[in-house]
């Protein structure tokens, strides 16, 4: 998955006519250059001969098409080269060769007493992408490991008086975080074409998608472990509480989905994809995982799905102690 800039899309401004027009006009990246700055710390005057090395290895990168005579801070001190690479600057292939090559040729080349850094549009994003995905990696798995923490403590153990139970909804809920998020990248970093998946999208999905899946899931386990309290078979239990249950969470699920999803009519790239990637996560949420996925692993492990306290029905206890069968009409 990669990360791409949102377009602002909407009323055509004064601003967003003259870039399309410098756009049309001249290449990508001779309007929007990669820049190298250089400062030297030891007082000593930066030249372009001192510099001179730095560039020759930074046109000899490849996928850099040209590189511009070095431009002098007027106390000599600092100095800035434009690169050009032959990439659009705003997708991933020159967002890897900043981090990458250019950056490489940068530290192993940059004169002595001297700092050098990277910056223009493609950098900028290149470290954005990496922060977002250090987020996927570290934070987001350990505030979904507390999560987790929270809802099995308090909750969930209390509720559905279980130990597997809790772990099988908080695998679904992940694994509907991560099927919507690989249905959005798939539908608008392949299908539709864009340099990448906006950057608050992840954080949307996790806030929403997590929130909702797992209320959905509780709503639905809590009335499978009613059911399986009176006698009868695990998988009749189930389907009396698929049966009670479901129009309630598909309805909510409907609701707030196409709430949600109205938002993908917005000329905004990046409302259109939480709108599409929010509504498409409810609908998973609400229709796969708690109607169709937690229902058929309840049906599949019967009774062990709430160990250690399995429900234990007595089939011979009195009828006028076992609880009373709702009775729908219509």
């Amino acid at each position: 998955m990669d990360y791409g800039q949102s377009s602002a899309g909407g009323e055509r401004t004064a601003s967003a006519a003259t870039a399309a027009e410098i756009a049309r006009a001249l290449p990508a990246e001779v309007s929007d250059p990669t820049s190298v700055f250089v400062t030297a710390s030891d007082g000593a005057a930066l030249t372009a001969e001192r510099l001179g090395g730095l560039s020759r290895a930074l046109a000899s990168v490849g996928g850099v098409g040209q590189v511009a005579p070095t431009v002098l801070s007027e106390d000599g001190r600092a100095a800035r080269i434009d690169l050009f690479p032959t990439a659009d600057p705003h997708g991933q292939e020159a967002r890897d060769l900043v981090s990458g090559p250019v950056r490489d040729a940068v530290a192993a080349h940059r004169p002595d007493s001297t700092e050098a850094h990277v910056g223009g549009t493609a950098a900028i994003f290149s470290d954005i992408a990496s922060a977002v995905d250090k987020d996927l990696k570290v934070v987001f798995p350990v505030a979904a490991a507390l999560i987790a923490l929270i809802l099995f403590l308090l909750l969930l153990f209390l509720l559905l008086r279980s130990l597997l139970a809790p772990v099988v909804l908080m695998l679904s809920v992940g694994l509907g975080f991560a099927a919507t998020l690989g249905a959005s990248t798939l539908v608008f970093q392949h299908a539709a074409g864009r340099p990448g998946v906006d950057f608050s999208l992840p954080l949307v999905l996790f806030l929403f998608v997590v929130a909702l899946g797992t209320d959905y899931n509780i709503l639905i386990a809590d009335r499978i472990r009613e059911e399986m309290d009176r006698p009868g078979p695990a998988r009749a239990a189930v389907a009396r509480a698929v049966r009670h249950t479901a129009p309630a969470v598909a309805t909510a699920g409907l609701v707030l989905a196409f709430s949600f999803g109205s938002l993908a009519a917005s000329p905004g790239s990046a409302t259109q994809q939480i709108g599409f990637a929010t509504g498409l996560g409810i609908l998973l949420s609400a229709f796969v995982l708690s109607i169709v996925l937690v229902p058929a692993l309840a049906a599949l492990l019967g009774r062990y799905l709430w160990w250690p306290l399995r429900p234990r029905p007595a089939a011979g206890r009195p009828a006028a102690q076992r609880a009373p069968e709702r009775v729908t009409t219509g």
